[in-house]
């Protein structure tokens, strides 16, 4: 409230650049300060395989919609380094998903997949298996869980380490590899 006898106040712009001032000056600081550091190498590739990215299970021969007891699908992959003077710990997250068929009758289902690395020449150098499970709650028909894992790569050069790939999938039987394969085809004709 001002009246005829009160000091008339600054303008409010006037104070708001006198505190962005030191706090621009700051930040400029900081962002030379980190450009002259150099950068990271960028993270290995990392691949969900496509022949191995989903899995479906039956009850006994059948292969109608009806015979379906759960299926499984690697959703999304999120790959980040972290670097040190030997070598490179990849901070990986993969979101599976996994859904109840109308044979499932247990509420309940385990997959095993697979995080594999490789070297410069395509050789798997490091494969871990792993086992998710999941529990279909309430009236739940779809279940995402997002599994993280940090493999590491030892290195002497890290500019070596866009030369590794990980590649990550379900652990299937021939036959459901056969099921995968001959869906892709049957997608492909339409």
């Amino acid at each position: 409230m001002s009246g005829p006898n009160s000091a008339p106040k600054p303008p409010l712009r006037a104070a708001s650049m006198t505190r962005v001032g030191p706090l621009a000056a700051f930040a400029l600081a900081l962002l030379a300060a980190a450009c002259s550091n150099p950068p990271e190498p960028a993270c290995p590739e990392g691949s969900i395989l496509a022949e191995l990215a989903t899995v479906t299970r039956f009850q006994g021969a059948g292969r109608d919609l009806t015979d379906v007891v759960n299926q499984g699908e690697m959703a999304d992959l999120l790959i980040q380094c972290k670097y040190d003077s030997r070598g490179v710990t990849i901070d990986l997250q993969l979101a599976i998903a996994a859904m109840r068929g109308p044979a499932d009758r247990a509420r309940r289902v385990e997959f095993d997949y697979f995080v594999a690395i490789t070297d410069p020449q395509k050789r798997i150098v490091a494969k871990e298996p792993f086992r998710i499970s999941f529990e279909f709650t309430d009236n739940r028909t779809r279940v995402v869980q997002v599994e993280e894992i940090e493999p590491r790569i030892p290195l002497a050069d890290l500019k070596q380490a866009t030369s590794y790939e990980i590649l990550i999938g379900f652990q299937l039987t021939p036959d459901e590899i056969a099921w995968n394969r001959a869906q892709k085809a049957q997608r492909g004709q339409r």
